[in-house]
């Protein structure tokens, strides 16, 4: 029975920075063409992972693993993947694995395609004010499902992988800013070996001719463009470029969004060659089962932010904090007491006369009865906007606060923060949606709930 990917999906923020915004700020005359997607203050490896997955709309069958990618865990210490999981509305029965570093994307997919699961692949890139790193880096995630029968897309034909012990980039625990070898060293190094590792796929495939399409994951974007180049494709290297133009390198995610990207545009028997580079070379060769949906515009539609706030939500430019109460440290007892409420946004309905409560409740105040409620999840559920309120003087990253008081489709009420739009986006009658998102961090420590972003018309996740 045929095995490989049965869903996948991508995810980039709502916001993009464009790179003359960059040099502006820094007084620079000319800062290159395009942007970079740029995760709101309120978004980390966590969050982006849990929206590419959930736009898969995974099957009433349990998960049984789980595996994320990153270079920029939330945590340390404790399981970021038991959070997705957790985001997912995912059992307790499911092995969470987090895989760090720049190479951790490609062995998400690896691991996942072995033991059946879900590989989510999540970054977020940046460096110091004025470095490459910050002008060509970017957010984003990508999230797939593997599986068998009739279902699979595209399916594994081979692997092949060098590992080498290079110094081309790094970075120290408890150091944001990456430090960066000269380029020309490292594109020395890795053009040989991606070479061989390609012909190596080859030889174990059975397949000598170029790919339909071939994607090169590599922080260097001069490199990545002549790798692609030189491997070939019939598709050429125009959505890679385009990518690196639009969004940037998005560290450990890049090789699964580049893969998304080429899924959508591929048609059946087509081949996709995806080699990343990264402490070496790692390369896989796919044959796609089924035709794609077609191109999928996943920039479309993103606001511009400034690079002031982009300073300030990266940590780079403190501002002056609201003179407000300290707010409390995230408390274990009463997190781990309402994980399905505060994570997979599960409130309760009666089963008596089907009144909803969010949060959930054992007593019904519709008709009285005591524990007879069933589990009522809203976190797939559109909404309606019935009022809102601005607030200036709460301590945000970008103010105003918004809020407003949701009416779900099919009952249950909530008030909650509004992210991803201004006043004018969330007006009474507005369509929302909820997204994970962190809330607050208190001494470092992130805190997790759920917001409302519109329902923008045209939106890929729609």
């Amino acid at each position: 029975m045929t095995r490989g990917i049965t869903a996948y999906a991508a995810y980039l923020p709502h916001y993009k920075l464009s790179r003359q915004a960059i040099a502006d700020g820094l007084g620079e005359p000319r800062g290159g063409p395009g942007s970079r997607s740029v995760a709101s203050f309120d978004e980390d490896a966590i969050t982006m992972g849990v929206a590419a997955a959930r736009r898969l709309r995974l099957p009433g069958t349990a998960v049984s693993r789980i595996y994320l990618a990153t270079s920029s865990p939330p945590y340390l210490d404790k399981s970021n993947a038991v959070v997705v999981n957790a985001a997912l509305g995912g059992t307790d029965w499911v092995l969470c694995i987090d895989l760090a570093g720049l190479r951790s994307g490609l062995t998400a997919l690896y691991c996942a395609s072995e033991s059946g699961g879900l590989a989510v692949l999540s970054d977020m890139r940046t460096g110091l004010p004025g470095s490459p790193e910050e002008r060509d880096g970017g957010d984003g995630a990508a999230a797939f499902l593997f599986g068998e029968g009739d279902e699979v897309i595209a399916e594994i034909l081979g692997t092949s992988s060098i590992s080498l012990e290079i110094m081309d980039g790094w970075r120290a625990p408890g150091r944001e800013p990456a430090f960066v070898w000269e380029e020309r060293f490292a594109a020395h190094v890795y053009g040989s070996a991606v070479r061989d590792v390609i012909a190596q796929v080859g030889k174990e495939t059975g397949r000598t001719e170029p790919a339909t399409h071939t994607i090169v994951s590599a922080a260097i974007r001069r490199f990545a463009a002549s790798a692609a180049a030189g491997a070939g494709s019939e598709g050429g290297t125009g959505p890679q470029d385009a990518h690196r133009e639009d969004v940037g390198y998005c560290g450990a995610a890049e090789s699964g969004i580049l893969l998304a990207r080429a899924l959508d545009a591929a048609k059946r028997d087509d081949t996709i060659l995806v080699v990343q580079v990264a402490s070496g070379v790692d390369a896989m060769l796919l044959r796609v089962l089924r035709d794609g949906p077609g191109a999928r515009d996943l920039v479309a539609g993103r606001a511009h932010v400034s690079y002031n706030s982009y300073l300030t939500w990266r940590g780079f430019l403190p501002r002056e904090p609201a003179r407000r109460p300290d707010r409390p440290s995230p408390a274990a007892p009463p997190a781990f007491r309402n994980r399905r409420w505060k994570y997979a946004l599960e409130g309760s309905i009666c089963l008596e006369c089907r009144k909803v409560y969010l949060p959930p409740q054992r007593v019904c105040g519709g008709c009285g009865a005591v524990d007879s409620m069933g589990s009522y999840s809203v976190a797939d559920r559109a909404g309606t906007v019935v009022s809102t309120s601005t607030d200036s003087v709460t301590d945000s990253p970008n103010p105003p606060a918004l809020v407003a008081i949701v009416d779900f489709d099919g009952g249950g009420r909530i008030t909650c923060d509004l992210t991803d739009c201004r006043a004018a986006d969330a007006t009474v009658g507005s369509k929302v949606r909820m997204t994970f998102r962190s809330t607050y961090a208190v001494n470092g420590t992130p805190n997790y709930f759920w917001k409302a972003e519109p329902i923008r018309e045209g939106d890929a996740s729609s």
